[in-house]
């Protein structure tokens, strides 16, 4: 193919991806039913195995796995066609980094060495899960802490490196919040948002500039506003 045969629009390169998004949030509030509102044939890669939220749903599938090798074998699979799917979700990989972590501590007595193999390791998945063609959903759990005696929100990861690289494998990083607001009556209610931008101690990035500030948490319905088709119907993997 020459080379201006292999110019074409960036909207048709983007489209032909998939969004990829990053989903951080504490423990409760809703990270995994989020997954469940995704466009198309979805598949849950769970590494928490908390999936009481999503159990009654038959749109989804979902393979459990324990071994970060695993991960890398699915979206082999993925890549190949064998599995067909219009959006694939890992959760966490916040626990696949602490698994590969613990992994990497009982084969090297320095500590540098399994930190740098894991964000190696870790950073292998994203950039091959982000090179897929489909939606990609990585959920993550969430680190807080004190700085200069401001809270400061971000995707939990295992050690330094790692958790201040992870977004740049992301066009979106929303945090999902428990936000408790006044209701008609004077009362208070707890709603659930996502969080686009950064704000209020918390990170976050819409690298499209087409969402709010804060969105309802429906990922068919941010998907559809970043400019992708959500009308799919799913490849059969029987």
């Amino acid at each position: 193919m020459s080379l201006k045969q292999r110019i074409v629009s960036p909207n048709s390169l983007v489209e032909d991806q998939g969004a990829k998004i990053l989903i951080y949030g504490a423990a409760g509030a809703g990270k995994t039913t989020l997954c469940a509102t995704a466009p198309g044939k979805k598949l849950m890669i769970d590494m928490e195995s908390g999936l009481l939220s999503v159990r009654d749903d038959k749109n989804i599938d979902v393979i459990q796995v324990k071994k970060a090798e695993d991960v890398m074998e699915i979206c082999q699979a993925l890549q190949s066609g064998e599995l067909q799917y219009d959006t694939v979700c890992l959760d966490s990989i916040s626990e696949m980094s602490e698994i590969l972590l613990n992994y990497e501590k009982a084969k090297h007595k320095d500590p540098r060495m399994a930190y740098g193999n894991v964000q190696e390791s870790v950073t292998n998945v994203m950039r091959a899960y982000r090179d897929l063609h489909m939606h990609v959903v990585f959920v993550s759990k969430m680190e807080k802490q004190n700085v200069d005696n401001v809270m400061q929100y971000e995707p939990k990861m295992v050690g330094t490196k790692l958790g201040q690289s992870i977004t740049y494998f992301f066009d979106e990083v929303l945090a999902l919040r428990v936000i408790e607001e006044q209701d008609d009556d004077g009362g208070i209610v707890k709603n659930r948002w996502l969080q686009t931008d950064v704000g209020q101690g918390f990170t976050a990035k819409d690298r499209s500039g087409k969402l709010e500030p804060f969105e309802e948490p429906c990922l068919n319905s941010i998907i559809g506003k970043l400019g992708f088709d959500t009308q799919f119907v799913g490849g059969s993997n029987e």
